[in-house]
């Protein structure tokens, strides 16, 4: 089971509050999935904001870490997040976003930019292709910045 994360990607996030709405999303998918596979957490490798928040839940469940991001995630202060595997695609954020979609099950989004929006989006097609069940794959919550 591949879990997408998606949001805001900035040191202004109330980092509580946004662990909770990822715990308790994560959780519910992970509910509906009755039978045992592997978990993954797949999110922008960044060591910031709702990315950091989703892989810090994933050491706290073992489940696997993994980051999907284009080549600026090496150039940005926050760092990158260690993860269990590391896949780069294309130079700026935003080129990556077809790979992750493709690479994921699920997808959970807690606030976010542009970038999440246009993840969203995608992952809606896939889903209206893949004949999935949008309300059992796709779980969203808005989540302001300095909220």
């Amino acid at each position: 089971m591949k879990i997408g994360v998606v949001g805001h990607s900035s040191h202004d996030i109330d980092e509580k509050l946004g662990s909770k709405l990822l715990d308790q999303l994560i959780s519910r998918i992970v509910s509906l999935n009755t039978m045992s596979e592997d978990i993954e957490i797949v999110t922008g490798l960044t060591n910031i904001g709702v990315p950091k928040l989703a892989y810090k839940i994933a050491d706290k469940r073992n489940y696997l870490k993994i980051g999907i991001s284009a080549q600026q995630a090496y150039e940005v202060k926050c760092g990158v997040y260690p993860v269990d595997k590391e896949i780069i695609v294309g130079q700026k954020f935003g080129d990556e976003s077809i790979a992750f979609i493709d690479y994921i099950d699920y997808l959970v989004r807690v606030g976010g930019g542009n970038q999440s929006a246009n993840e969203v989006k995608l992952f809606k097609g896939k889903c209206s292709l893949l004949n999935w069940d949008i309300k059992e794959r796709l779980h969203e919550q808005e989540f302001k910045l300095g909220s």
